[in-house]
């Protein structure tokens, strides 16, 4: 459910001029570094002395395009994920999201130094702003500003919530003397509700684990020396945040189901395999069956981590809410439904929020999988037969790390089935793996479907699901035009509604019983607009009042589109859109 922000007023905190004085951002970012992947900056002179945590002072940084700042110098970018015990255990670093990310494939990270002016100390300001995370695309905005007093300032942009980082790799922020200091890992979150408070020891930091768990985004955070060694940790007082947040999920619905396999509950599939059957519905029936083809030739040469194609099929393949005439293959074990543009591996654990949120797949076994590790007479394959299938095939292909190799199978058909196929040696060791299909995203996560108890049937898919977003760059500040976007209607829709309502309804109230199956409300109908949808995305805008006293409020809204014969009330709704008005 989406919070709004609180503000942190405690008597308790000591207060430091650079944070309490200091701006809740710093709009001027100073000179680009032009850092790429796994680079550092290495002995930026900061103007003044920092005081370090644990004791002395530092008049240098050095700056990982990896999330994190070096007090000092040295030139370790600290690949490739936020590591709690090289935090405590190498030098002294402040961290505001050390996880793997890529200014050389989108964005920049900045660096400025400030002179002491009106009561604010000195200050040294770095910006990593639109970096992705490596291998992937959504720009993520954070800044750290050091202060000459030793206190210190992170801000996260709301780019990080939509991003929901860390996509691929552990993320961690904090800051730590290093040394061999001791770990202190709490749940900064709580900060929200008191200060935290390190006592003695300057470390202090959380780690995030996958499935987009960093929740620190749309908010600034301070760092005030305690007096005692360590630091105070709170909300930055009077940073009011204009952000917007899609939640829920437009209808109808991608087809999917899946199953994962992780360490505790490891892989049961061996030596079986199951038929998907499209119902001629929009979902697929799937039975237990048998059959493994064998008659697979050459082995591809895909190497580790790699993708390959356009890989053509000798006849359209039909799948709920897409056709394709060919296909990409990952050495990850899966497919991509539309060959020729999906470069993404998916390294390295199968995940559910990546599945139904990326592109159309089938997943005979996604995880880590490593082909050069593979025997002479094993590998992947790509064969088609009598012009009628197809089949993709993976032969003793180890996960990596481990042995012995994986043997299975994805199996297409002309007439729109797919068969799954595993060998009797298939089993994951180190990592999760997922097998199952999507008809492609973004579209809500229907859980996992135990794949051994079938039969079993698919949700019912459909076209693209209708989309209700943010424009891009775009807030909802308080005396500005908020731009929004309604995206993925019928080309035949001429006319929709949008709903702006203060109550939000999460996870929805189904609309199935009014005659809209898959769909659901989100927003309360405080007020009921009609637009004319004039092609894909249809802009929308949102005019909001310069009244400072409206900073924080939380709206929520949604839309629809009148779309002849897709349900039985002719009418489909988009995900939701959390609105949180602001001045920043």
């Amino acid at each position: 459910m989406a919070r709004a922000l609180p503000v942190v007023l405690v008597a308790s905190v000591a207060t430091a001029q650079g944070a309490s004085s200091g701006p809740c951002y710093e709009p001027s970012f100073g000179a680009n570094l032009a850092l790429t992947d796994d680079s550092v900056a290495v002995g930026l002179p900061l103007g003044f002395s920092f005081p370090m945590p644990g004791g002395g002072t530092t008049s240098v940084v050095s700056v990982s395009s990896n999330g994190f700042v070096w007090l000092g110098t040295s030139s370790d970018p600290g690949c490739c994920s936020g590591n709690v015990m090289k935090l405590v255990t190498q030098m002294a670093r402040i961290a505001p999201l050390w996880m793997d990310l890529d200014p050389g494939a989108g964005g920049a990270v900045w660096f400025n130094t400030i002179p002491a002016a009106g009561g604010v100390p000195a200050s040294a300001v770095i910006t990593w702003d639109a970096v992705p995370e490596f291998s992937q695309s959504a720009p993520m905005t954070f800044q750290l500003q050091l202060y000459a007093d030793g206190s210190f300032i992170t801000y996260y942009d709301p780019n990080i919530r939509s991003a929901q980082p860390p996509v691929t790799q552990v993320a961690l922020t904090g800051v730590s003397q290093g040394a061999g200091a001791a770990a202190n890992i709490v749940d900064l979150l709580q900060a929200t509700l008191a200060p935290i408070d390190s006592g003695a020891n300057p470390t202090l930091c959380e780690e995030f684990q996958f499935l987009g768990s960093f929740d620190l985004a749309m908010n600034v955070w301070t760092y005030v020396p305690n007096g005692q060694g360590g630091y105070l940790f709170a909300p930055k007082a009077g940073c009011s945040f204009a952000a917007s947040q899609p939640f829920g999920a437009g209808c109808p619905q991608p087809a999917t189901a899946y199953e994962v396999f992780d360490t505790v509950n490891p892989f049961d599939l061996a030596n079986t395999a199951l038929e998907f059957t499209p119902t001629g519905g929009g979902a697929y029936t799937a039975m237990p069956t048998t059959g493994f083809f064998t008659g697979y030739t050459a082995p591809l040469a895909l190497g580790d981590d790699d993708v390959q194609g356009p890989f053509g099929l000798p006849f359209s393949f039909v799948y709920p809410g897409g056709v394709t005439t060919a296909i990409d293959i990952s050495s990850n074990g899966f497919i991509w439904l539309q060959g020729g543009s999906n470069t993404d591996p998916r390294c390295c654990d199968g995940d559910p929020f990546r599945l139904v949120n990326d592109p159309a797949s089938i997943c005979g076994l996604w995880m880590d999988l490593f082909p050069p590790g593979a025997p002479s007479t094993g590998g992947i394959f790509f064969d088609v037969v009598a012009g009628t299938e197809a089949h993709i095939t993976w032969v003793d292909v180890p996960e990596y790390g481990s042995a012995p190799g994986n043997s299975f199978q994805i199996t297409l058909r002309s007439n729109g089935t797919f068969r799954l196929s595993w060998g009797g040696n298939v089993l994951n060791q180190s990592h999760n793996c997922l097998v199952g299909f999507t008809s492609g995203g973004p579209g809500a996560d229907p859980g996992p479907t135990d794949l051994s108890q079938g039969p079993f049937s698919t949700p019912v898919g459909g076209g693209a699901p209708l989309k209700f977003t943010a424009q891009q760059g775009s807030r909802p500040k308080l005396g500005a035009v908020f731009g929004m976007d309604i995206s993925g209607a019928d080309p035949s829709a001429v006319f929709g509604l949008l709903v702006l309502g203060f109550t939000q309804y999460l996870p929805g109230i189904d609309l199935g019983p009014l005659g809209m199956p898959g769909c659901h409300l989100y927003a309360s109908l405080d007020n009921v607009q009609a637009v004319t949808l004039a092609g894909s995305p249809t802009p929308a805008t949102l005019s909001l009042p310069a009244n400072p006293a409206l900073s924080g409020l939380v709206l929520h809204a949604q839309a629809a589109a009148l779309t002849a014969g897709v349900n039985p009330l002719g009418l489909v709704a988009s995900n939701g859109l959390m609105l949180q008005l602001g001045i920043y």
